[in-house]
């Protein structure tokens, strides 16, 4: 069985399995040639192009899992959301700041999806049988930070704002809530072997807010898709909170490179595994240094076996091909040695 597949069902594979967050991006010469001519919404409107940029990643590094190319904020548009990509990042016209009663916003549901995510799972699934795909969702406050702000609010400012003096935020999380249940369960309809829950902004709020306001929501995630295929969550700077996703019990908790893996690793129960966490930064700029902090999070996590190496957050634009190759490779061989 392949290594990826043998841990997030089993926790135990042969070799340590690796795959990389963003591994299908713009540091690949083959997809800038394809985004040359292509925004994002015209790729995934294909699904040929979709599934080809999604595989490309284990033709080209060897990586261990797929993972379907897409956005987080796509979803959105199901829902009469109105979506600007054509700056850095994704614009929303109309959401809480010009749109507080929601209106004309509705209920997510896939026949009202443009994009074509679950074919192209399909078609990944009949060309490369043996291949793991996984499938993602945006976390619950990341995407409800888009729809509050209308763009990136990464610190969360004007999110945590919203959350504290409107009481309207929680039919604004509801509403999103049930959109990651629904594009979850879509994606393990069309086949994805398992989810990745990405909550890149999770960890700019304190352990009270948190707490209070979105632990017991990421839990039902959590307890309405588990019991149907295996879920890694991700979240950065999350150090302080690591011990709370012992009740959430994801299969996996992926963790940035703000600390130590094996400090993480004894603050959540042996039932759940760990993923990453190498800085990501490093791997950009110098491929001789990423293979030393490879080799210290590896050593790192030698008494420990319910692990998959990955990268602290996704893969940085200007990385080199070479060096995520070379960390594949090393971390294949690392038992071996």
């Amino acid at each position: 069985m392949n290594d990826f597949l043998s841990m997030v069902r089993y926790h135990e594979s042969e070799k340590i399995p690796v795959w990389f967050m963003r591994q299908a991006g713009r540091y690949m010469k083959s997809y800038n040639e394809i985004k040359k001519n292509l925004s994002i919404r015209d790729i995934c409107m294909d699904p040929d192009i979709t599934e080809r940029i999604t595989y490309s990643p284990v033709d080209l590094l060897g990586v261990d899992a797929a993972i379907i190319f897409a956005d987080i904020i796509l979803p959105l548009e199901a829902m009469n959301y109105d979506i600007d990509f054509s700056n850095t990042g994704p614009v929303i016209y109309n959401g809480y700041q010009k749109n507080r009663d929601l209106k004309n916003i509705i209920e997510f549901d896939e026949k009202n999806l443009k994009y074509k995510t679950a074919d192209a799972i399909k078609l990944f699934k009949e060309r490369h049988k043996d291949v793991p795909l996984i499938g993602f969702s945006g976390g619950i406050i990341t995407v409800l930070s888009y729809v509050l702000s209308g763009s990136s609010d990464n610190n969360l400012t004007y999110t945590k704002s919203v959350i504290l003096r409107d009481k309207k935020f929680r039919l604004y999380k509801e509403l999103i809530k049930d959109m990651i249940i629904k594009y979850l369960k879509m994606q393990i309809n069309a086949g994805v072997d398992a989810v990745q829950i990405f909550d890149s902004w999770l960890g700019s709020l304190s352990p009270y807010i948190f707490e209070k306001n979105l632990k017991s929501d990421i839990f039902d995630i959590i307890n309405e898709i588990k019991s149907n295929i295996p879920i890694i969550y991700f979240a950065t700077g999350n150090s302080g909170m690591i011990g709370e996703f012992n009740d959430i019990n994801p299969d996996f908790l992926s963790v940035d490179w703000r600390i130590k893996i094996n400090d993480a690793r004894v603050m959540l129960r042996n039932t759940i595994g760990i993923q990453g966490n190498l800085d990501p930064y490093v791997v950009q700029y110098d491929e001789n240094a990423a293979i030393e902090e490879t080799n210290y999070i590896l050593n790192s996590m030698k008494s420990h076996d319910n692990y998959i190496f990955n990268l602290g957050h996704g893969v940085l634009p200007d990385t080199q091909e070479s060096t995520l190759k070379r960390i594949v490779s090393f971390v294949h061989d690392y038992k071996n040695k």
